[in-house]
């Protein structure tokens, strides 16, 4: 039973080195090296027969291999840790179910004043890229859902994102060949479409590189790597701080937008309408700022 599954740890290790994209930063999120680091993510590389990271001077970038890997592990520690928080966290906290790139984007960059704004609530980020079924899901409170904007009478409608372009403050472009384009791709698009976004820029000027999770493309393009085609949504918290910067010569358009569905199971329902209404003003406030 499992006999294909290496070191869980080294998965783990794995999975937070490719969220990050940074060993430096796995390490300080693990509380180890980032030598430990290097050390367990060369472990699996050996163990699979293939190369997870490509090793530059300043930075690592995902290979394709890498990239499949990474989505798979990075979900399903998710559902595992989710699971897990059912039997451990109190009853009272209130839990958030959520795409990766929203909770790693704009969800824990705003803990902060999530915590100011309900100071004796404890709010749990439980995010997924998987469909969250709050019928079988019981121990989460509230998912949010990103696609289409038809409305749902079981669903609250928080805002529409537009797609931008940014880059870092100290991305040069090439001299010679095009620059970098980094764009979020799913290549399972049996739940949701990919955006069109090849209608709204002009392919030959760019060499477009593809991600299949948002904060891959926003840490890429932190990182210099090139530039990237974001959500205003995903993006605001990287410009607020000064990492990336909007191209204004950019046609922005529309993308999806973001709803909220709120269980039944719970038998109080204030702190959940507190909670959404919260984070509805939160992002037009960031968003016409």
């Amino acid at each position: 039973m499992f006999t294909h599954l290496p070191s869980l740890n080294n998965v783990k290790t794995f999975a937070v080195a490719a969220h990050y994209l940074s060993f430096k930063d796995a390490a300080r999120a693990l509380n180890i090296t980032p030598t430990a680091v290097s050390h367990q993510i060369k472990s699996l590389e050996s163990q699979l027969r293939v190369q997870l990271f490509e090793r530059k001077t300043r930075a690592v970038q995902l290979t394709r291999q890498g990239e499949a890997l990474a989505k798979v592990c990075i979900d399903s520690l998710n559902r595992l840790d989710n699971a897990f928080i059912e039997f451990m966290e109190p009853k009272n906290d209130l839990l958030i179910s959520c795409c990766n790139s929203f909770a790693a984007l704009w969800l824990a960059p705003n803990m902060a004043a999530i915590n100011r704004a309900f100071p004796n609530q404890t709010v749990t980020i439980c995010a997924s890229d998987q469909l969250i079924d709050l019928d079988k899901e019981k121990h989460i409170d509230i998912a949010l859902r990103y696609g289409n904007a038809e409305s749902n009478s079981n669903e609250i409608h928080l805002i529409k994102e537009q797609i931008g372009m940014y880059a870092s403050p100290n991305y040069q472009p090439p001299r010679q060949g095009k620059p970098v384009l980094f764009i979020t791709h799913w290549r399972d698009e049996s739940g949701l479409k990919n955006i069109p976004c090849h209608e709204h820029i002009d392919e030959s000027l760019y060499e477009l590189r593809y991600f299949e999770q948002e904060h891959f493309v926003m840490q890429a393009a932190v990182a210099g790597q090139g530039m990237a085609l974001m959500s205003d949504v995903l993006a605001r918290t990287a410009v607020t701080q000064g990492w990336l910067y909007k191209q204004t010569e950019f046609k922005a358009f529309e993308g999806y937008s973001y709803w909220v569905r709120q269980t039944t199971h719970r038998k109080s329902t204030l702190i959940m309408e507190r909670f959404t209404a919260w984070l509805a003003e939160a992002l037009v406030e960031e968003i016409t700022k």
